[in-house]
């Protein structure tokens, strides 16, 4: 694990412990992903969760962050207090040779592999929060169009989900037969609450073998069934910046129960937290292009970044167990020289 990762877990179990499940309520309330306004970039996986830890903690409503480096080249200023950045992390392949940071396809094409000429590189970034930025300019949010009924519907037809109702307040998946199980539409508060629930639920038919093929093995109360649950649960929070999804207090009590479970597993495996981040990342984006909220070019994009992010994941593990028995440290080395648009 990264540095970055082990400060990441501390303050997910932080909130678990504190907030229970309350801290879904505070990310509803974030508009949108989190990006750089000054790069364009969207932050995704571990640094979309840093960001997303931070913004809870400190109540940002802003999805927007910055460098300083950025913020003083726009002639923006800060605000006065401290402890107000996050930490965002970039890994990239060095070719010593060239003596240049290459792109990961370009390391890919060269072999792939640690050498005395390609080594991996390290950098974390201090970002700011544009609540934080003074002479920022006045954050404008699209108008949401997305009707939550027709979200879930359009999902549901397009990954071939069908959606059965009953007169009982459980909701569930059933992977034996491929369909969501829900209560009658009426029988929730809002529009948005149907919403929210269904889509948890579409969350876990991801997972299915002819589709993202996640391990949904284990019964009701396991490891393997709580960390399905975890898995759905961010997935629908990442989804939530798409859509105003509420989380009602039934859907909170009901998945309380799990948390002690999350508390345990992330002590003893801090690395599954950021497997399930992954993952859920993965639901969520599947979700997102069959409920047409996401471009086919878009989607072939992500599938390609998240290709080499798996390369990536795979080169970093094996970097402890090299036949030199270095340290981390060794292989990871604080460069400076980044082109400012990946940050």
């Amino acid at each position: 694990m990264t540095e970055l990762q082990k400060q990441l877990a501390e303050q997910f179990l932080h909130l678990l412990e504190e907030e229970k499940l309350d801290w879904k309520k505070e990310w509803s309330g974030i508009p949108g992903r989190p990006y750089n306004p000054v790069s364009e970039t969207v932050y995704r996986g571990n640094n979309y969760f840093s960001l997303f830890l931070t913004s809870v903690a400190k109540g940002y409503q802003d999805p927007r962050w910055c460098t300083f480096a950025q913020i003083k080249e726009n002639g923006w200023g800060l605000k006065a207090g401290k402890g107000q950045s996050a930490k965002i992390e970039f890994w990239y392949p060095y070719d010593r040779k060239q003596k240049k940071s290459i792109s990961w396809l370009e390391f890919w094409e060269a072999g792939g592999q640690i050498n005395d000429r390609y080594q991996l590189y390290s950098r974390m970034y201090a970002v700011y929060n544009g609540d934080m930025i003074v002479g920022i300019p006045k954050l404008e949010l699209a108008q949401n169009e997305i009707q939550p009924v027709e979200l879930v519907d359009t999902i549901s037809q397009n990954i071939g989900v069908p959606i059965s109702y009953h007169q009982t307040d459980r909701a569930f998946y059933r992977p034996t037969e491929d369909r969501v199980y829900l209560p009658y539409r009426q029988q929730f508060d809002s529009e948005y609450a149907y919403a929210s629930t269904a889509l948890h639920e579409l969350s876990h038919a991801t997972g299915a073998e002819h589709r993202l093929n996640r391990k949904q093995e284990g019964k009701f109360g396991t490891e393997p069934y709580s960390y399905e649950e975890l898995v759905a649960e961010i997935s629908s929070c990442f989804l939530s910046s798409e859509l105003p999804i509420v989380q009602t207090e039934e859907h909170l009590q009901n998945h309380k129960a799990y948390v002690q479970n999350w508390i345990q597993g992330i002590k003893e495996q801090p690395e599954a937290l950021f497997h399930a981040v992954k993952e859920a990342e993965q639901a969520t984006v599947y979700l997102e292009y069959h409920g047409g909220l996401m471009t086919k070019e878009e989607y072939q994009i992500y599938q390609k970044e998240s290709e080499f992010s798996k390369i990536q994941d795979e080169i970093l593990q094996e970097l402890p167990s090299t036949k030199t028995k270095k340290s981390l440290s060794k292989y990871v080395w604080k460069i400076y020289l980044i082109h400012p648009s990946a940050i």
